[in-house]
Parts: C-alpha cells; sequence; structure tokens
C-alpha cells in the first residue's frame, strides 16, 4: 500500500517540473536566525560550516531539476496516453479470468518506473544532502554520526517483548552520539506484517517511527517493560505468555495509558517513580502519540516511539537550497530526542 501510495505522489509531483519559474535560482539566505532556545549558538555554526557549501548545492540542485524535467518531457507523454491504449487491448484473452488485477499492477509498476525515471536525478541530489550536510547540522551538539543506511534491526531487541510481529522492514537514518553524559543510538524504521486473505495477501505497517537505546548509569538487575494498555483481552494475553509479572502503580492516568511489567517488582517501582511516570506522559504528549514503549534492561533504556511522519528528511527540492530549513528541521527533530534525557533525568544517577 505503502509503494502505491508513494508512487501517486511521485506522480503529482513530476508535474511541477514543468513550472517555468522552477530553474531559476532565488535569492538565498546568508545567515541562520536563531527563533528557539535549542538553536541558540546555531547561527555561528552555520557561518562556519554550512555557509560555504550553499552556492555548490544550489547550483546541483538546479542541475538535478533540469535533468528530471529533460526527462519528463520523454516520459509524461507517455503516462498521458497509457489510458487511452488499454482499452483496445484485449487483456481478457491474455490473462483470463484475472486480467483487470494483472494489468492494474503491471501499469503501477510501469508508471512506477517511468516516476523513478524521471525523479532519480532529484532523488541522488537529496541524499547528497544527508551524506554531507547532516553531519555537519549534527556536529553542532558535538561528536555525532548520522548515516543515511543502517544495519540495525529491529531483531536486536527481541529481548525486549515489544517488538511485534513482521515479516518485512525498512530501516534508515542511523545517529549514534553522546548528550549530558548518556550515549544515544537511534534509527528510523517501518515493520510490516503479511497478511493473507482469500483472494490476495499484502503488508499491513505494524510499526513506524525511530527506536532508541539509551545508556544509563548502573546496570539493571531485572527487566522492566512499559507497554501500551491493550485493553482488557490484550492484556489478559499478555500475561498469559509473558514470564514478567504485571506491576500496579499509584498513578491512576498512568495506569490508563500503560501497563508495566517485570520480574523485580521492587526494582520497577524504583524505576517508576511518580515524576518519571509524570515525565514518560509529557514526553509522549510531545511527540504527538499515545503509544510510546520502552524497556530497562541490563544498561539501557530501549524505547520505540511511533512516528507518522519520516524524521531527518531534507527540505523541498522546488526550494532554494540554503540549508536554513533543513538545519532548523534537523534542530528541532533532535531536540525531541534530546527531551527524552531531559525530561526523564537520565544523565542523573541511579543508586540501584
Amino acid at each position: 500500500m505503502s509503494f502505491f501510495i508513494n508512487i501517486i505522489i511521485s506522480i503529482f509531483s513530476i508535474f511541477r517540473l514543468f513550472d517555468p519559474n522552477l530553474l531559476k535560482s532565488k535569492k538565498l539566505g546568508d545567515s541562520f536566525k536563531e527563533t528557539e532556545i535549542y538553536e541558540k549558538g546555531f547561527s555561528k555554526h552555520y557561518k562556519k560550516y554550512l555557509s560555504e557549501k550553499v552556492i555548490k548545492f544550489e547550483t546541483e540542485r538546479i542541475l538535478a531539476l533540469k535533468k528530471a524535467r529533460n526527462n519528463a518531457f520523454i516520459c509524461v507523454p507517455i503516462m498521458v496516453l497509457i489510458p487511452f491504449v488499454i482499452p483496445y487491448i484485449d487483456w481478457y484473452s491474455i490473462f483470463g479470468e484475472n486480467s483487470f488485477e494483472i494489468v492494474f499492477c503491471i501499469l503501477i509498476f510501469f508508471y512506477g518506473l517511468l516516476s523513478y525515471f524521471i525523479t532519480n536525478s532529484m532523488n541522488l541530489y537529496q541524499q547528497t544532502i544527508k551524506t554531507e550536510i547532516f553531519p555537519n547540522i549534527l556536529n553542532f551538539f558535538g561528536e555525532f554520526q548520522y548515516n543515511h543506511e543502517t544495519q540495525k534491526s529491529a531483531g536486536s531487541y527481541e529481548y525486549s517483548g515489544l517488538i511485534p510481529n513482521y515479516q518485512r522492514e525498512t530501516s534508515e537514518d542511523h545517529i549514534y552520539g553522546t548528550y549530558k553524559g548518556v550515549t544515544i543510538d537511534l534509527f528510523e524504521t517501518e515493520l510490516e506484517e503479511r497478511v493473507r486473505t482469500k483472494d490476495r495477501s499484502y503488508y499491513k505497517t505494524v510499526f513506524k517511527g525511530i527506536m532508541v537505546t539509551l545508556s544509563m548509569n548502573k546496570k539493571f538487575k531485572a527487566k522492566t517493560v512499559v507497554r501500551k494498555d491493550s485493553g482488557v483481552i490484550g492484556n489478559w494475553f499478555t500475561k498469559k505468555f509473558s514470564s514478567l509479572k504485571n506491576i500496579k502503580l499509584e498513578d491512576p492516568h498512568f495506569e490508563k495509558m500503560f501497563e508495566v511489567y517485570s520480574d523485580d517488582q521492587v526494582e520497577a517501582r524504583y524505576l517508576l517513580t511518580v515524576t518519571f511516570m509524570e515525565r514518560l506522559l509529557e514526553l509522549t504528549s510531545s511527540f504527538g502519540s499515545k503509544s510510546i514503549e520502552c524497556c530497562f534492561y541490563n544498561k539501557e533504556l530501549f524505547m520505540m516511539i511511533p512516528i507518522k511522519k519520516n524524521m531527518f528528511e531534507p527540505g523541498s527540492i522546488y526550494e532554494p537550497e540554503d540549508f536554513i530549513d533543513d538545519s532548523k528541521n534537523l534542530l528541532k527533530e533532535l531536540n525531541l530526542i534530546f527531551s527524552i534525557i531531559d525530561q526523564l533525568k537520565l544523565n542523573m544517577k541511579i543508586n540501584l
């Protein structure tokens, strides 16, 4: 389904290539204006590490759009003509009873291929933003590493008991670094489960968002899991098949949203103080999600944070490239991650 939606979005965006003013480079920003607290000091960083790259990347942006437009002049007429040709072909005699479904799939694939041919130069350009510019934004926070591709996998966190059943995983945007003495290791991922019906099979998304591990200053004796409340039946199944015991806490609002499981009740209650629960609820609100889940195990806090939109993406290629919007978006998204450490006070010593 997501593949189909991406193709539709790609096709609609292609028509912007015919804007007569598209290849005219507009006036670019030459300075970064700090408007948020977490941006303090970035204007100096921008001038040192990013401003000198603006002209080079703006030139490359125009070239990428020019190539995409030339490809569009070739492919768009074909895309327009295809619907008029289809009715004149006897598809039933070729494919039989399932001709409609087969032809539909062929059309989607063909349109996807043409869209890829048109937009490939644009996609390659935006990849260079992620690989060459994002690291220069991230180093504002210190020694942070960024890789667009990642070998990280949700399978590494099966121990948490939080990973849903899935058959397909798409992961990217691996960020690793240290903030206030806490090591952050995160990546963005989408997990899909294969669904089979009588007539067909398809993939549905069971998780889309970021997976984060945060180092703690003390090794935990037990495993404590905080998961979203799944209702009476869902919680019953979780209890039935989990070796961990359900821990009841005193905060009714927290209990309404989350279920806590642990194999050490004392440690679980020590970790999930009233203050911690309040901060986790605040954090949930910050991310606009009702289903943040986490697991304390060994020396790490592992968190699954569902997010509908893709994070860590460059701005639109249709806009002039001065890295200001890219910087603001990335700073905002990283600030959300840092807020986990700030709100949950993970840099404070835990005397277990």
